[in-house]
This record gives C-alpha cells, sequence and structure tokens, in this order.
C-alpha cells in the first residue's frame, strides 16, 4: 500500500468515506436533514480536499473557518459523542484500508484532534 501523496489521493479517501457515513443512520442525517450536503457532495469534496491538502501537506488556500462552520451545525443538533466516534471509524477505516505511511497516520492523528477539540469545544 501507498501512502496519501495528492489532491486525488484525498478525494478518493473523501469519497469512500461519505459513502460510509451517507448510510450510516447514527451519523447521516447531518449531512441530509441538518444540511443539504448530500446534494452537493462534489463542492464538499472539492472544499474537503484542500482542507487536507493544507493540513497534510502545507499547501494552503482553505480559508474557511472549519470550527465554525461545525459549532453552527451543533447548534442545530447537538453533536454527541457517538456521532464523533462514527465519523472517526469510517475515516480511520476508510484511510486503513487504502493507504499506509506518515500521511495517512497524520492525517488519521489531525482528525482525532479535531474531533476532541470540538468535542471539548461543543460542550
Amino acid at each position: 500500500m501507498n501512502d496519501i501523496k495528492t489532491r486525488a489521493d484525498i478525494l478518493s479517501i473523501m469519497r469512500e468515506f461519505y459513502d460510509k457515513l451517507l448510510v450510516d443512520e447514527s451519523i447521516n442525517f447531518y449531512f441530509t436533514k441538518i444540511t443539504d450536503t448530500d446534494k452537493h457532495l462534489e463542492h464538499h469534496f472539492d472544499v474537503l480536499a484542500t482542507f487536507w491538502e493544507q493540513s497534510l501537506f502545507m499547501k494552503g488556500g482553505y480559508h474557511n473557518n472549519m470550527f465554525q462552520i461545525h459549532k453552527d451545525l451543533h447548534e442545530k443538533h447537538s453533536f454527541k459523542k457517538e456521532h464523533f466516534d462514527a465519523w472517526l471509524k469510517h475515516l480511520y477505516s476508510t484511510i486503513d484500508s487504502n493507504y499506509e505511511g506518515k500521511h495517512a497516520e497524520q492525517m488519521k492523528t489531525n482528525a482525532l484532534s479535531m474531533a476532541t477539540v470540538m468535542q471539548i469545544k461543543f460542550q
């Protein structure tokens, strides 16, 4: 298995990851009812790829406030520990089944850090 190296790799992860999220009834309503992300997936994937390129490759280009976006969602329907756990489980399994190496591990570490900070801030 190869490491995550390109935007195309990140887009591949995001597509498989969202396939899992959208069928998981414990979390899919955030994408189908709370927001309409499911109707704009290609645009959402593009934003996510830019975010992860910045996070993994220090490429820059992501200008949104990721925490504020999720705080706004949290105010509409509170995120619970089980939502963060499902999100991490699906992301980790997607990464682990397709990639290994420094960037793969960094993506999982960054995701855990973000989920942890959000859980603390959103209490």
